[in-house]
């Protein structure tokens, strides 16, 4: 397996990393602002190199990068906001007090509540995977960047994006055999799935593998369905 970028949408773009330990995707996400550049995740250390090459590929490096948003404070998202001022770094405040002392110097900006809008994006915190973790969504691309509360760790990234129906049916039964043993678990998930329905979302830019385009809005009700019932 290869590393990859691609264009979701216009002015919006993939980075994807391929991790051979975890037989998974790693996805990190650029998006064009008139002649600046945000970044949604940092990807993995270890693949630091392949992710400046590919921010220099689509143009945003350096002063053209303004701000870098992290979905949660595991190491395959942050491992490479060192490389960018902190000043342009921003991660939710119920995550940014689980990370050590150096990790937080690397940090210029926090942000709290359950939902709201830092500049650019809106975002809603979605505490079951990390008691930081959010979603944003981007209102101009209409892409919707679930971070792992939505991914398909594991699977065949298939064309990359598209509707990728094999991967939707997959995610499903999954859910359903998660909720069968670990029904416990799944209603902070299921509350997660229900806030990212709120945004009319037309892409869902998940945190590994696989970008859905197409009947967001259907899908994300059939997981609610299973999750619920």
């Amino acid at each position: 397996m290869t590393h990859t970028t691609f264009q979701i949408t216009t002015n919006v773009w993939a980075i994807l990393t391929y991790e051979d330990a975890w037989n998974s995707y790693i996805n990190n996400y650029v998006i064009a602002k008139d002649n600046r550049f945000v970044l949604i995740d940092t990807n993995l250390r270890k693949h630091r190199s392949y992710v400046q090459q590919a921010l220099q590929e689509i143009g945003a490096v350096n002063d053209a990068i303004e701000c870098v948003y992290c979905t949660h404070r595991h190491p395959d998202h942050i491992g490479n906001v060192e490389i960018f001022p902190s000043r342009n770094n921003w991660i939710h405040l119920d995550d940014f007090f689980e990370l050590d002392d150096f990790s937080q110097t690397l940090f210029g900006h926090t942000f709290t509540g359950s939902k709201g809008k830092v500049p650019h994006l809106f975002f809603h915190q979605l505490p079951s995977h990390t008691a930081g973790s959010v979603a944003f969504f981007d209102p101009e691309s209409k892409v919707c960047f679930t971070g792992d509360h939505l991914s398909f760790y594991g699977e065949p990234l298939g064309a990359g994006i598209g509707y990728e129906a094999e991967r939707r049916s997959a995610f499903l039964k999954v859910v359903k055999k998660w909720k069968q043993k670990h029904p416990d678990k799944v209603k902070g998930f299921a509350e997660g799935v229900r806030l990212l329905s709120l945004w009319p979302s037309e892409y869902l830019a998940t945190g590994h593998g696989t970008v859905l385009k197409g009947e967001i809005q259907e899908f994300l009700r059939q997981v609610l369905q299973v999750v619920t019932t």
